[in-house]
């Protein structure tokens, strides 16, 4: 019995799949395992199905549109003028090229539970599948009509509708198929089209080796009672014993057909297109135009209607899942999908812009930035921030050490907050927490930084942390709210040393105060090496002073860059800054934090780094850390930043390639992913969104982003 016999009165399921990029598969090991894995989900096929394709032309009309009538909604002439420099930019990149957008779905006639079909198809293809209706592979009515040939035509005003024709394989030849050729070729024509396999029947294993041995059987007789040669019989047995081999290797047998509906804005240049297809196809599989009844019925292939009701002349092949699967190639020619979000680069080969929202979820999405210096990651940051802060409205914070802040801070007329040890003073008992146990445990983390080793573990360190988490408390307990006290007020190192050497009630206890006391007072107080820098107030303006928006700010710490310590100190306390702040509200934010290893190589403030970072995600406020290697976020508790930031962007990482071997969290990266990550050119990228997809892009920056930021 057929396998679809199973599947007689099974429902109809129809499922819509995000199409993946073939380029980032194209290596002889990478094309060979897709084809293993779509294979292997050919054989399990029990009943009818049908895979569609529809190259539908779009364009960049509403991106434009958006983006024109945030230029007139907003009353900030900076984000205006910003607004309509990408308005230009998509018009030149409209003008500049043709799109399509690429749409696949599967059609299943099963019993099984839909979601459960959904997660085999996700899993076998890579790549998102939800259960959803089709689109209509036409709007409107339309009707049949002979003259000059058949094709399908709208009824009444055509509205901008396009004429159709419909063709249908009657024969395969001879030739070998790969993810390339044929129907890629068809896709790349770039006009607008559907394409439909139909897959009427999978055989029960032992019917379709008998099937097939019947066919050979059939061959042999022929050739026997010829004379002379018959190359085309010789080569039709010899295909029929490499699909036994096949299949005893546990492929399945199927029947299959393709049709193709083409689409064009006028007769004449339907006609073009109809034979452009067919010469195309031509060395694979020969076409058939449909005409009169059957090119109404042929509609039906591009809906989810069984094939015996479509009711057209059966012109199908046999071919096993291997074969089969390559017929799925569309699937790996992604296009243009949609407009919503920021542009985040262009895709290598393919050239369409790919655009990505990252605030539909109602928490923030943290991205993690790794590539070696030198290949763009500093001129891809300042593009985005732009991007973001013009399209969306979201402000940002820059936080950078080597010095180039001043260009984004430039071309937005910011003040650029410039740290230095000479002129610079971050006190580290400034309340940044609206509790008293979290603001102790913060100034602990930094004075534990200052000297070098953590106030714990040890008999003598539990001491230590006790005290000064007792002095701390002295100094606190005098202001009602830790939220209202200013610079001004808070208290300072030399403060704080003066009470911790009072403390103690016992003569070893005393000791133990009085040296810790004398050792931060070394570091921090009087003509300490951090004297000028940790003791006093504050003289650089974190604080949000009552204001209920927070324009974009940069800092930079290039000039403290010689000291590790004071740099980790500085970066904290302006991201405590920038923590406190974000607990007020849930408006977008984001917190860019270049070179983040010289926080993570400090223990105690990767504790609060990686705070912080769960803190941002619910409060709106996105968390972008940079860095040149992958292999930081990966070691240690510095994997939990790694874990809560689902968008990688990953540049040029040829010196760090054993993490996406050995790594679990990579193991979705082929060997192909890993030689591009590993040569990636200047200003290319890898973009990998967790659960969404994988790219490869190139950072088209717009001429005003080339003008504004060059020298980065």
């Amino acid at each position: 019995m057929p396998r679809d016999a199973q599947a007689k009165d099974a429902p109809p399921r129809t499922f819509l799949i995000e199409p993946f990029d073939i380029m980032l598969h194209a290596t002889e090991t990478g094309v060979q395992a897709l084809q293993t894995r779509f294979g292997n989900w050919l054989r399990t096929l029990t009943g009818p199905a049908r895979f569609v394709c529809w190259q539908i032309p779009t364009t960049l009309d509403d991106k434009i549109a958006a983006v024109s009538q945030t230029a007139r909604d907003t009353d900030n002439p900076q984000r205006a003028r910003l607004l309509m420099e990408y308005r230009r930019h998509y018009e030149l990149l409209q003008n500049a090229a043709e799109y399509q957008r690429a749409l696949c779905g599967i059609a299943l006639w099963s019993n099984e539970n839909p979601r459960a079909l959904a997660a085999g198809m996700g899993s076998a293809f890579d790549t998102p599948v939800t259960e959803a209706a089709w689109p209509g592979l036409f709007e409107g009515r339309y009707e049949l009509r002979d003259a000059p040939f058949w094709h399908l035509a709208p009824v009444g005003r055509p509205g901008g509708r396009s004429v159709w024709a419909i063709l249908t394989s009657y024969e395969f030849m001879p030739s070998v198929w790969n993810f390339f050729r044929p129907l890629a070729s068809l896709l790349r024509l770039n006009f607008p089209l559907a394409l439909a396999v139909d897959i009427p029947r999978t055989y029960d294993r032992n019917e379709g080796i008998d099937a097939v041995e019947s066919i050979i059987a059939a061959y042999q007789v022929h050739l026997a009672t010829i004379r002379g040669e018959d190359s085309r019989s010789v080569t039709r047995v010899a295909d029929c014993r490499r699909a036994l081999q096949e299949m005893n290797q546990g492929d399945a047998l199927h029947l299959a057909q393709i049709t193709i509906a083409v689409a064009a804005p006028d007769l004449e240049t339907l006609k073009q297109r109809v034979h452009a297809v067919i010469n195309e196809t031509r060395a694979w599989f020969l076409l058939r135009q449909e005409v009169g009844e059957l090119l109404a019925r042929s509609v039906g292939f591009f809906a989810a209607k069984r094939t015996k009701e479509i009711n057209i002349p059966q012109t199908t092949w046999p071919v096993t899942s291997r074969e089969l699967a390559l017929m799925l190639a569309p699937l790996g020619y992604r296009k243009l999908s949609t407009t919503d979000g920021i542009l985040r680069g262009e895709a290598v080969g393919a050239a369409y812009p790919m655009f990505h929202d990252s605030w539909k979820d109602k928490r923030a999405t943290h991205e993690i930035w790794v590539g070696v210096s030198g290949f763009g990651k500093t001129y891809l940051c300042n593009c985005y921030l732009s991007r973001e802060y013009a399209e969306n409205g979201i402000p940002f914070d820059l936080l950078e050490p080597m010095g180039h802040g001043r260009h984004i801070a430039r071309a937005f007329g910011l003040p650029w907050h410039v740290l230095n040890a000479k002129n610079t003073t971050l006190n580290p008992l400034d309340p940044m927490f609206g509790t008293l146990i979290d603001q102790k445990s913060h100034s602990i983390r930094i004075i534990e930084t200052v000297l070098g080793r953590p106030l714990s573990g040890g008999q003598r360190q539990n001491i230590e942390r006790g005290l000064l988490g007792e002095a701390l408390d002295i100094l606190y307990r005098g202001f009602p709210d830790l939220n209202r006290v200013t610079p001004d007020l808070a208290p300072t190192c030399d403060t704080a040393c003066d009470v911790l050497s009072g403390l103690g009630d016992k003569d070893h206890i005393k000791m133990t105060a009085r040296d810790l006391a004398d050792e931060i007072a070394g570091l921090c107080c009087g003509s300490g090496p951090w004297a000028s820098f940790l003791n006093g107030q504050t003289n650089v303006d974190l604080a949000r002073g009552g204001r209920r928006w927070i324009e974009p700010r940069v800092f930079s710490f290039h000039e403290m860059s010689e000291d590790p310590i004071m740099l980790a100190i500085a970066y904290t306390q302006v991201l405590s800054a920038i923590r406190r702040d974000s607990l007020l509200d849930e408006q977008p934010r984001i917190i860019a934090v270049d070179e983040v290893y010289r926080l993570m190589r400090h223990p105690a403030l990767l504790d609060f780094l990686i705070e912080a970072a769960k803190t941002f995600r619910t409060r709106r406020k996105k968390l972008v850390a940079i860095d040149q290697q992958m292999s930081v976020f990966l070691e240690g508790k510095a994997r939990m930043v790694f874990e809560n930031s689902p968008i990688r962007v990953i540049f040029n990482q040829r010196q760090g390639m054993n993490v996406f071997q050995e790594d679990a969290a990579f193991q979705h990266l082929n060997q192909q992913h890993r030689d591009i990550i590993a040569a990636l050119p200047r200003f290319h990228y890898v973009l990998d969104i967790q659960d969404e997809g994988l790219w490869y892009l190139y950072n088209r920056s717009s001429e005003s982003e080339m003008e504004r930021f060059r020298t980065t």
